[in-house]
């Protein structure tokens, strides 16, 4: 893997209580850098706005509210150029990756990465996160802030019913179903009395394997949400976000050029953003033994689950559904080594197996990396 680029050695910028905290990269002096502020809380700044009154590099809150003569908080999602003043064409920009939601699981940016060639993917673009059917009236309007005009719910139509997303009026969501690997294998695994952190992992990456193998026209779809929104902000999600959106994230960032390491990074911050006590009682409530009667939005594979596990699922096994809440390297891992086993490289999966032709390609680069 490509460590060249690796975002790692970039700068970042992470909320605190008051407003953010801008990191340098080690052994850089930030006084030889100039901020300026390019987006916040909807409003884009053409030409930027030189920020001076930066102290210890915090960004508060109160002093981007009185900036942008508006009410900013930490949804306000600002988006920063730092440019070296000795050397003009040394420019980066930073925002926070993730956006802390009321409820909504693991909602974040996952633009920001370098490419191989050393462009940066745009910020502010390009989300994705787990389920968005606990937003409050604060969360719709940071959607309607980002213009978000894709949505695209890979969850099955079960999972959709359960919990239909709350977006901002006039903004529906595609429905993407998929539905990866074995609903049985999935509700034996977590109804289990022990653990068996082997199986759960194997099932796991059973999942990955069959995302690349069987579910090319559903990552098609998405991207013809996303070469249509080119303008706009998108989103990609599922019900935690982490499998099916993990696996639409690989191949929208390989799509542009971003490296394996950094890919599996953006993966890995899942473990970060989700709340695993929040998420199993959601579990729970949805898919535990009080809901094993099947319904009329059930697929077949869950009907067939559901009666499989009826008269022997006894309660959830949480350290089991903690465990599966997660990921791991391994998980995607899978799903990288399978392309490249199968199908080559990355490239060659996106141009031969999902149908991206090279002007699609470069329409998502001219839509999605900076200049």
């Amino acid at each position: 893997m490509n460590k060249q680029h690796s975002s790692n050695a970039n700068w970042t910028l992470t909320t605190h209580d008051h407003g953010w905290q801008i990191s340098p990269p080690e052994s850089v002096d930030p006084n030889d850098y100039q901020f300026y502020l390019e987006w916040c809380a909807g409003q884009s700044f053409s030409p930027a706005i030189a920020l001076t009154q930066i102290t210890d590099l915090v960004l508060s809150f109160a002093f981007l509210s009185t900036l942008v003569n508006d009410q900013v908080d930490a949804l306000a999602h600002p988006i920063l150029l730092v440019k070296n003043k000795h050397a003009s064409s040394s420019l980066i920009r930073i925002a926070c990756r993730h956006l802390a939601m009321s409820a909504t699981a693991n909602f974040r940016d996952y633009g920001g990465y370098h490419t191989q060639c050393g462009r940066q993917v745009r910020w502010g673009k390009l989300f994705r996160t787990g389920h968005m059917g606990e937003m409050n009236d604060r969360d719709i309007a940071v959607l309607s802030q980002l213009n978000i005009q894709a949505v695209c719910d890979f969850r099955r139509p079960e999972e959709a019913a359960k919990q239909p997303s709350l977006l901002p009026q006039g903004l529906l969501p595609t429905a993407i179903p998929i539905s990866p690997g074995s609903a049985i294998d999935l509700f034996s695994a977590i109804s289990d009395q022990a653990i068996d952190e082997a199986k759960i992992d194997a099932f796991m990456q059973d999942i990955n394997h069959d995302l690349v193998i069987n579910h090319q026209p559903s990552y098609r779809a998405m991207f013809d949400q996303l070469l249509a929104s080119t303008d706009a902000g998108s989103i990609i999600h599922c019900s935690a976000g982490k499998d099916r959106t993990g696996f639409g994230g690989l191949l929208m960032l390989s799509a542009l050029g971003v490296s394996d390491d950094d890919i599996m990074a953006d993966y890995l911050l899942t473990n970060q953003y989700v709340k695993i006590e929040r998420e199993i009682a959601r579990w729970t409530a949805n898919y535990g033994p009080d809901q094993t009667e099947t319904s009329a939005a059930d697929s077949d594979k869950v009907k067939a689950a559901r009666e499989a596990i009826k008269e022997q699922q006894g309660e959830f096994n949480h350290q089991a559904l903690a465990v599966i809440l997660k990921v791991k390297s391994s998980y995607l891992q899978t799903a990288i080594d399978t392309i490249k086993q199968e199908f080559g490289n990355n490239i060659a999966y996106l141009e031969q197996q999902i149908g991206l032709s090279s002007a699609e390609l470069s329409r998502l680069k001219a839509a999605y990396l900076y200049d």
